[in-house]
C-alpha cells in the first residue's frame, strides 16, 4: 500500500463528515481535554484535502478544501476582529497561545496559494502580524481573542511552531519575516533550546539568572541521583511525546533557512541524534503524547527527509510510518481513529503526513 491511498481513503471518508457549513467536528485537543471549536480540525482537514486533490486531481476533493477554507473565512471565528477563538477551556487563553493560532495560519497559507485565494494569504498574514515579536527576548507575545496582548507563550514548540509556520509566509519579498525567524533561530541557539543530557529537549523555555541557573542545575543533579521526583517522570514523558513534534517543526525552518548556524550546533545535533536512542523510541509506547495525539510516526519520517544528510537514522522513514498508521489507522472507518480518546483530532492530524514522499508501506 502507498502512503498515497491513505491519504486519499482518508480524504474519502472526511467527504461525508463535513458539515454544511463547510467545517468539521472539533476535538478535545488530545490528553489535554480542551473543548475545541471546529477551527482547528477543519484546518487540518483542509490541507488534506487539498493534498487528496494534488494526488487524484479529482475535483470532489478540492470543492470540499474550498468550502473548508471559506468556513476559516468567516468573520464569527474572530469575534473581535483579532485571533482565532480555538477553545472554550475558561481557565486557559481562548486562542490556545501561538500553536491555535499557527495551525490555521499554515492551512491559509496552504489555501491561499493553491486555491489561488487572496483573501486566505492576507489574512494569514494578518494574524500572523498581531503578534508582537520582541527582539531582545526573540520572543513572540500572545494576543487574546480580543486583541488584547498577553504573556510571552513559554511552551517552546509553541515558539518554534509559530516561527515555522512564519516562514510560510516568505515569499522571499519579505524581508521583516526573514529578519524576525533569524532573530528567532539565533536566540534558539543561544538560549531557547534547552535539552536533557541524553538530548531530549525541554518542554519550556526559561530565562534565568547566572545565579538561579546555577541553583537550578544543582538541584536538578541531586534530584537525579536521587530518582527524579514523580513530576519530573511525567514532564519527560510528555517531553518524549513531543521531541518528534519540535523536529518536525525544525525539519520546516531547515527547509526555509538552512545556512543558519543552529543546524551545525553540537546542541540541535544532540536533540535530533536523540531521535535514534531507545529511550525516545521505547518511550512513545503507551506514550499519550505521541502516537495517540502527536503523530511522532509522520514527525520522524520528516525529520529523517530533512535531517538524512546530516546524521545517520537507526530506522527509516517507511519504518516510522508503519508503526503510526498500524497503532492508529482504522481501515474499517478510514481513519486515525485507533488508540486515542479524541479520534476527531488524531483523524485531522493525519494532515501531518501531506508533506512526505510517497512510500511504499507494509501495513497489516
Amino acid at each position: 500500500m502507498l502512503l498515497s491511498d491513505i491519504i486519499l481513503q482518508s480524504c474519502e471518508a472526511a467527504l461525508q463528515m463535513q458539515r454544511d457549513d463547510g467545517s468539521f467536528l472539533p476535538g478535545c485537543n488530545g490528553p489535554y481535554n480542551d473543548p475545541e471549536n471546529p477551527v482547528r480540525n477543519t484546518a487540518h482537514w483542509l490541507i488534506t484535502l487539498l493534498k487528496a486533490y494534488e494526488i487524484s486531481n479529482e475535483p470532489k476533493f478540492r470543492d470540499s478544501a474550498y468550502r473548508a477554507a471559506q468556513y476559516i473565512l468567516l468573520p464569527k471565528l474572530r469575534p473581535m476582529n483579532a485571533t482565532f477563538f480555538c477553545r472554550r477551556n475558561p481557565e486557559k487563553d481562548f486562542c490556545n497561545g501561538l500553536m491555535g493560532q499557527a495551525w490555521i495560519i499554515e492551512a491559509l497559507v496552504i489555501a491561499g496559494i493553491i486555491l489561488e485565494d487572496n483573501r486566505s494569504l492576507e489574512l494569514a498574514r494578518n494574524v500572523f502580524a498581531l503578534h508582537p515579536f520582541d527582539y531582545k527576548a526573540g520572543l513572540w507575545r500572545r494576543v487574546n481573542v480580543d486583541g488584547s496582548y498577553n504573556s510571552f507563550d513559554m511552551t517552546f514548540n509553541h515558539q518554534l511552531w509559530f516561527a515555522a509556520i512564519g516562514s510560510l509566509l516568505d515569499n522571499s519579498s519579505s524581508d521583516t519575516v526573514k529578519s524576525i525567524i533569524s532573530r528567532f533561530l539565533d536566540r534558539v541557539s543561544e538560549s531557547h533550546l534547552k535539552i536533557d543530557r541524553s538530548g531530549r529537549i525541554r518542554h519550556m523555555i526559561s530565562e534565568p539568572s547566572a545565579l538561579l541557573k546555577k541553583i537550578s542545575d544543582a538541584i536538578y543533579m541531586l534530584r537525579r541521583m536521587h530518582r527524579l521526583h514523580e513530576a519530573n517522570n511525567k514532564m519527560a514523558i510528555k517531553e518524549i511525546g513531543y521531541h518528534a513534534f519540535n523536529m518536525y517543526a525544525f525539519s520546516l525552518l531547515k527547509n526555509y533557512m538552512p545556512g543558519h548556524h543552529l543546524w551545525r550546533s553540537a546542541k540541535f545535533l544532540t536533540a535530533l541524534e536523540f531521535i535514534n536512542k531507545d529511550e525516545f523510541i521505547n518511550g512513545l509506547d503507551n506514550n499519550i503524547f505521541a502516537y495517540p495525539y502527536n503523530p511522532a510516526g509522520f514527525e520522524v519520517a520528516l525529520t529523517i527527509q530533512e535531517f538524512s544528510p546530516v546524521l545517520s537514522f537507526s530506522k527509516s522513514a517507511e519504518w516510522w510510518v508503519e508503526q503510526q498508521l498500524q497503532r492508529c489507522y482504522s481501515f474499517e472507518d478510514r481513519m486515525m481513529s485507533k488508540l486515542t480518546e479524541d479520534k476527531e483530532t488524531l483523524s485531522a492530524r493525519l494532515y501531518e503526513a501531506t508533506r512526505l514522499k510517497e512510500m511504499k508501506l507494509q501495513l497489516t
